[in-house]
């Protein structure tokens, strides 16, 4: 059997948010890797805030950072974090359209406003999976707390797609805007993040593809956001999860069950690579 790379995004994918892995998903990896194949984290995460749950089920390396950060193994491959000019311009924008952000640094994230937890948490109850990330990864750090660490992305909260549009257009070519769409109507924010455009998980995926001497066709991916998107079209297959966004499965190779529904370890079965 050809030996593949593997790469999972982990909210919504590999774990439910608020979860753990299920024991049939982490059972899965583990006989993955166990067969010989290479398995990656493929997330929009800073390392530092990967759940130790998930790090326990065992990886040869990851993508963090949304493409920011790269490891295979012990080594880190890449580590690309925008410019100091580029953060602030971002600031600038988000503030112009009074937009809710926090800016993610390899450790700690820093917010706008100190009033921003209490507030959000209270619409903790829907959204996508994204917004239920970025909720749960709020601290008390804010931008007077900032002494000028790497940022790898900004994220934001947003009142109506028309604010993001706003943001996006007042943004020129070098960054990328990406939203993630509510999957639950009761929820009163729309998450979204603001990146290097140059930088994503697709160029990461085939940097990692490279350095183990295979090539992106003999990838699988699994993702089911908007910012998976690169990761997804750069894979030989890109899996969309069964409840991702439907511009993530219109652009994707295949769709399986949902992360409830245990849709990596059904797919890695009916695949034979496990």
């Amino acid at each position: 059997m050809e030996k593949k790379l593997l790469f999972f995004d982990i909210d919504g994918t590999l774990a439910c948010p608020g979860q753990n892995p299920s024991e049939r998903t982490v059972s899965a990896i583990r006989r993955a890797r166990a067969k010989g194949h290479k398995v990656f984290l493929g997330t929009g995460r800073p390392k530092a805030s990967v759940p130790e749950a998930v790090r326990e089920i065992g990886f040869d390396g990851g993508i963090y950072s949304a493409g920011g950060h790269v490891e295979a193994g012990s080594s880190v491959l890449s580590d690309q974090s925008m410019t100091a000019e580029m953060v602030r311009t971002i600031c600038t924008a988000m503030e112009t359209v009074n937009m809710e952000f926090s800016l993610e640094c390899a450790s700690k994230n820093y917010r706008r406003s100190p009033e921003l937890s209490a507030a959000a948490l209270s619409d903790m109850s829907g959204g996508s999976t994204e917004l239920q990330r970025i909720l749960a990864s709020m601290d008390r750090n804010t931008l007077k707390d900032y002494q000028g660490e790497p940022v790898y992305k900004v994220t934001f909260l947003a009142r109506s797609i028309e604010q993001i549009e706003t943001l996006a257009h007042s943004l020129d070519e070098r960054f990328k805007v990406v939203h993630f769409s509510n999957l639950m109507q009761n929820s009163a924010w729309i998450a979204g993040e603001v990146s290097d455009r140059l930088v994503h998980k697709g160029l990461a995926l085939k940097e990692l593809c490279a350095y183990y001497g295979k090539s992106p066709a003999q990838s699988i991916a699994f993702g089911d956001s908007m910012n998976d998107a690169e990761m997804l079209l750069a894979a030989g297959i890109g899996v969309a999860m069964g409840d991702a966004e439907d511009r993530v499965k219109e652009l994707a190779d295949q769709v399986c069950e949902s992360c409830q529904e245990d849709g990596i370890a059904r797919t890695l079965e009916r695949m034979e690579l496990i």
